[in-house]
């Protein structure tokens, strides 16, 4: 992997992760665009800016299958499958963060609904017709729902636990590594038990609601884009990476609407958006290894990567209870139009919320390589 690559990644995951946040935080404290009053082309480019999260998961899926499913391939194709190693690498990578996440979130969440309420964010949020607000917190604290999010089951089994509706694509993401470790094992593998890994792989698929098998295709554009970077195949200039990118971005935020949530579009429709979305970043990825000059602030990026996935796994519920801690005690509603006042709330928000993601980063995340040391030497222990 050239440094650029390496650099660009870092860059992709930190941005995306902020731009997620970001999105979610507008739709909460500003109106919709249709509800703005005299929009100007400034307001239209802060809409545009700040609704860009959905294409930021769609960014998330790709890089992951990159980083987890091309670098994995690679490697037992040199050396064999490892199931276990692998196993224990996601399990610390997803579970270091997503445990203390879940009990943040709860304790987050019942504090909310106990005592700041009075804006009914935690028992009717429907009324507030915002894609920020997708379910009825206060039915969803319940530990069906708990045991559901811990074993990967939201959107199977389970709706997201509480507020956390960003959990919906870490269940896509866990399966997607089971699935590719099954595959992968049996087909780089030797013995009689790569029948079994294949046979596992295949059930894990017949059991997966329609969604989840779609966007995988999305998550296996990043395993390819691995093979792309690593080949000698002809890779597009760095310009027409970024310029395929820049088009697929803005065709992607313009082509649909996501503030009507009384005419969702189809299914397939949203498929094949979000497909060539990412097979315009897999363009864009592929074109860095032509640059010729380094991309600067590359500690910097690796360094705001570090928190990325705290970042989107745990920034809801917090959000959530400050607004409605804002609502509540200093009379401050939701939706606010997009002036002086409105886009000040809206910074605060955001900003007092990358504080949070940080410390909890600090306090998780940083640590994860330790977890995984602990969990490999408790098993070779184990008879």
């Amino acid at each position: 992997m050239t440094p650029n690559l390496s650099i660009v990644l870092n860059l992709s995951r930190w941005v995306a992760a902020w731009l997620v946040l970001l999105s979610h935080a507008r739709h909460l404290v500003l109106v919709d665009l249709g509800g703005v009053q005299q929009a100007t082309l400034l307001d239209k480019g802060l809409y545009f800016f700040t609704g860009l999260g959905h294409e930021s998961v769609v960014i998330f899926f790709v890089i992951s299958g990159f980083l987890v499913g091309g670098t994995t391939l690679h490697r037992w194709q040199q050396h064999g499958p490892n199931l276990r190693s692998y196993a224990i690498a996601r399990f610390s990578r997803i579970y270091t963060v997503l445990i203390p996440a879940l009990l943040a979130g709860l304790v987050l969440d019942m504090v909310g609904l106990r005592w700041f309420n009075a804006s009914a964010l935690y028992t009717d949020s429907i009324r507030y017709h915002t894609i920020s607000l997708g379910s009825n917190t206060s039915a969803a604290l319940d530990a069906r729902t708990f045991l559901g999010n811990v074993l990967m089951l939201q959107g199977i089994w389970t709706e997201s636990f509480g507020s956390n509706n960003p959990l919906w694509s870490l269940a896509y993401e866990w399966w997607y590594y089971c699935i590719f470790a099954l595959f992968a094992a049996a087909w780089t593998g030797t013995g009689r038990w790569r029948a079994l890994a294949a046979v596992a792989g295949a059930a894990i698929l017949v059991g997966l609601p329609m969604p989840f098998l779609l966007w995988g295709t999305i998550w296996l554009l990043g395993l390819i884009t691995y093979g792309w970077t690593m080949s000698r195949l002809w890779r597009p200039h760095p310009l027409l990476g970024a310029l395929l990118l820049a088009i697929a971005v803005v065709w992607s935020r313009t082509s649909h609407n996501v503030n009507n949530l009384d005419h969702p579009e189809s299914l397939l429709t949203g498929f094949t958006r979000d497909l060539l979305l990412g097979m315009a970043y897999a363009v864009a990825l592929t074109s860095v290894t032509r640059m010729k000059s380094t991309v600067a602030f590359s500690r910097f990026h690796a360094r705001m990567a570090d928190v990325s996935y705290s970042t989107y796994l745990c920034h809801f519920p917090a959000m959530l209870l400050i607004v409605a801690v804002v609502y509540q005690e200093l009379g401050t509603p939701f939706q606010l139009q997009p002036d002086m006042r409105g886009i000040a709330y809206l910074g605060c928000l955001v900003g007092v919320l990358l504080v949070y993601c940080t410390a909890f980063a600090w306090l998780t995340e940083r640590h994860t390589a330790a977890v995984q040391r602990r969990i490999k030497t408790a098993l070779t222990r184990t008879p």
